[in-house]
């Protein structure tokens, strides 16, 4: 289980599945007084009083929000949306056009373990991707200022109505075990924002289908995400329209080291090696989006409630004051004349102390940024492992500057990707 990321790792778990194995979670069931005899017929289907028994099926909704094991479905899921399932589906379908998101924390991470600024580590993965056919290529940053200004006006009608605190959506590790372990009560505090990989996905299938005039099931997304729960998350019923799912494929920060691999060469022959791509290409506008390392949620969210109440926003640079550990982060912040208080909570560890502030009315905050992985989204589980640094020092290592930044070409206007 050392691919699983730190939410099916939460304790010493003895109760994990495999796929072979059945699901065996216990269900309430109506009692009756009548009594049955349930018969195993001779082609293995079951029959009480006469009368055929139907198997119970099990969705993947259902799944994934069961507590009772760290399921087969997670293990499948992960598993089918691997380096593997992307070759088949490129040889399969070379006309399909494919789109390419990628997160600031994924380059992050190549840039500390080749000893790159982050720049160059961008320009060298978009090369990479452009090379190997990928018609765009965009950065999560864009999904993230989405979701950033919807959830700005979220808190405005949230603080309103007197139901805060807004506990954020964007970490599919907090939100599968919220689902799993939290009651109605907790749940209805979570913010109903989608997450910037859901948001961008939406748009990508929407969009380019419409550029090119192909039919969304035609449009391929790669998400390259520091995070194996981005899997699970791109999985869910909710985020497919019609047959297709807004994010096809989901693969973490390592994966694509392996893909386009720096020391062992290229896995393929049309492949183009990471290292390879020297020269920095500023055909790529890249815009600096200030934010910590695992995309700003706090500050981001209260600068665009200043703007929707038309008020100046905060200052980029928040504040932040570590309570127990650094982990643990508030901030108050006076916009308009009214006191907003905000947090960062990384680690289960600090999730569980909120939830219980939460459970009995003592959480002082108005939203609250919540992530499963200590130290954030730059520790995400895909993360390249790098030697002697952990957690947010990645972030730290190269200035700040994985907060945020937008590298695309083109974009979805104008047939930005025929310019190439």
């Amino acid at each position: 289980m050392n691919s699983f990321s730190g939410t099916l790792r939460l304790t010493d778990l003895n109760d994990f599945i495999g796929p072979s194995q059945e699901c065996t979670k216990p269900v309430p069931v109506a009692k009756s007084t009548k009594r049955g005899v349930i018969k195993i017929n001779k082609d293995g289907g079951l029959t009480q009083n006469s009368l055929p028994l139907q198997k119970q099926t099990i969705s993947l909704t259902d799944c994934l929000a069961c507590s009772g094991c760290v399921t087969s479905a997670e293990t499948v899921l992960i598993e089918s949306q691997s380096l593997g399932t992307l070759t088949k589906v490129r040889s399969e379908h070379p006309d399909w056009v494919y789109v390419a998101t990628i997160s600031p924390q994924s380059v992050a991470s190549l840039a500390t373990k080749h000893h790159l600024s982050f720049e160059d580590a961008a320009s060298r993965l978009i090369a990479c991707a452009r090379g190997n056919g990928y018609k765009y290529v965009f950065s999560s940053v864009e999904g993230s200022e989405i979701a950033h200004q919807l959830g700005g006006r979220e808190l405005v009608a949230r603080r309103s109505a007197g139901t805060t605190p807004i506990l954020a959506s964007a970490c599919p590790g907090w939100i599968c075990y919220a689902e799993k372990t939290q009651t109605p009560a907790i749940l209805s505090h979570i913010s109903a924002i989608r997450s910037p990989q859901s948001i961008l996905g939406a748009l990508v299938k929407s969009s380019v289908s419409k550029i090119h005039g192909v039919p969304q099931d035609s449009v391929y997304h790669v998400s390259v995400m520091p995070c194996y729960d981005k899997k699970l998350e791109a999985s869910r019923a909710e985020f497919k329209s019609d047959t297709t799912s807004e994010v096809d494929l989901v693969l973490s920060t390592a994966e694509i080291e392996d893909l386009w691999d720096i020391s062992k060469g290229p896995t393929s022959s049309n492949s183009i090696v990471f290292n390879s791509v020297l020269a920095l290409d500023t055909s790529y506008p890249i815009q600096t989006l200030s934010g910590g390392s695992s995309g700003g949620f706090a500050e981001r969210v209260l600068h665009h409630l200043a703007l929707s109440l038309n008020l100046p926003p905060p200052p980029p640079a928040m504040n932040f004051t570590p309570l127990r550990n650094k982990d643990l982060l508030e901030c108050s912040v006076e916009i308009g004349g009214t006191v907003y208080k905000v947090a960062k909570a990384y680690g289960f560890r600090n999730i569980q102390n909120v939830i219980q502030k939460v459970k009995h009315g003592k959480c002082k905050y108005d939203y609250v940024e919540l992530m499963a992985c200590p130290g954030g989204c730059a520790n995400g589980g895909g993360q390249i492992k790098t030697e002697n640094l952990e957690g947010g020092e990645i972030f730290f290592s190269l200035g700040g500057k994985v907060g945020g930044k937008i590298f695309k070409r083109g974009g979805f206007g104008g047939g930005g990707g025929e310019n190439n």
